[in-house]
């Protein structure tokens, strides 16, 4: 007869399936938890990282923004260290924000006072204000020596940059400061300032045949920058800026320049009979090519004769005509 009792080993091996079932449903699940939860903090990671490199573009934005107001002031950097430092008449020295904030330090930017509790707003193409900034001028010297610190704030996140920026100009010329500058006295030096000029030049004049010719250029308003990459007649008229002229320049008329008269590659200056002209500012001669164009090893000698002009040397004025160059970054630092 064939047996009725219950097969004790397919029970058996059913229990095994069902444990081993249950261990592979588990250990999925805690993968899968896993996965998840990586996946999680990755895109966190990735959120704070998008943020902070925003938070970091803002505050620069922000540093680019202060340099070019300084840039348009007439300030003096002593007058600008004034005003940053409010009532007491001293900068604080800390780099917190509520700390500054608490005090009577006026930041440069937000300039709107009714902004310097909430900050100058960033205010994307939808009309929403998506994040925050301050610019704080923490140091000035009379060299145009800088120091800015700025905050970015995007959501919870903050982002702090102390920039130290120097004014781009000319050096001060021979005879108004108690040093020369060692840029004035080698070649390399004064063609290194003369691409600076170029650089930042309101025009950049290339004659070919004639002198260029400069009568009346800029105003008492609007300095300029002219550059003159080969020989220019001056006059009759007036001028306010800077005048840099590569070639010879001839006086052809009475003039008045307010600024600075750069004549530095041919070093050549010549009047037309009976012209006179004034400077209110400066003139700086240098030969720094020899007649065919190519550069010299040392300045040569210069062909001037400055009789005819009555020179006033005005820093305010020369200062004026440095206006149009920006201030350049130096030394930059997180905090």
């Amino acid at each position: 007869m064939r047996s009725s009792q219950p097969d004790h080993s397919d029970q058996c091996n059913r229990g095994v399936a069902l444990i081993l079932a249950l261990l592979v449903l588990s250990f999925l699940t805690i993968l899968g938890s896993a996965l998840l939860t990586t996946a999680t903090i990755d895109i966190w990671i990735s959120d704070n990282y998008r943020t902070g490199i925003q938070n970091l573009y803002l505050t620069e934005a922000a540093i680019d923004q202060a340099r070019d107001a300084l840039r348009v002031s007439m300030n003096t950097p002593t007058q600008l260290q004034a005003a940053a430092a409010g009532g007491d008449g001293q900068i604080a020295t800390s780099s917190d924000l509520a700390t500054l904030l608490a005090g009577d330090d006026q930041p440069l930017i937000p300039a709107d006072p009714s902004l310097r509790s909430t900050g100058q707003p960033l205010i994307d193409s939808s009309g929403k204000i998506v994040g925050r900034y301050y610019v704080w001028l923490r140091s000035a010297d009379d060299n145009g020596v800088l120091t800015l610190l700025g905050f970015g704030l995007i959501g919870k996140t903050r982002k702090v940059i102390e920039v130290t920026i120097q004014k781009g100009r000319f050096p001060d010329l021979p005879g108004t400061d108690s040093q020369q500058d060692p840029r004035l006295t080698t070649v390399a030096g004064l063609e290194g300032l003369v691409a600076r000029i170029t650089r930042y030049a309101s025009d950049v004049y290339n004659p070919l045949m004639q002198p260029q010719a400069i009568a009346h250029y800029g105003s008492a308003t609007n300095y300029k920058v002219a550059v003159i990459n080969g020989d220019a007649a001056l006059g009759p008229g007036s001028g306010y800026g800077i005048l840099l002229v590569r070639g010879a320049l001839r006086v052809a008329g009475p003039f008045s320049w307010n600024g600075l008269i750069l004549i530095i590659g041919q070093g050549a200056l010549s009047w037309t009979k009976d012209t006179t002209g004034i400077i209110n500012g400066g003139i700086f001669i240098a030969r720094t090519r020899a007649p065919d164009g190519s550069l010299l090893i040392t300045p040569g000698e210069i062909t001037a004769d400055l009789s005819p002009a009555a020179i006033f040397y005005d820093a305010a004025a020369i200062r004026a005509a440095n206006q149009y160059f920006p201030y350049n970054p130096i030394a930059v630092r997180e905090r």
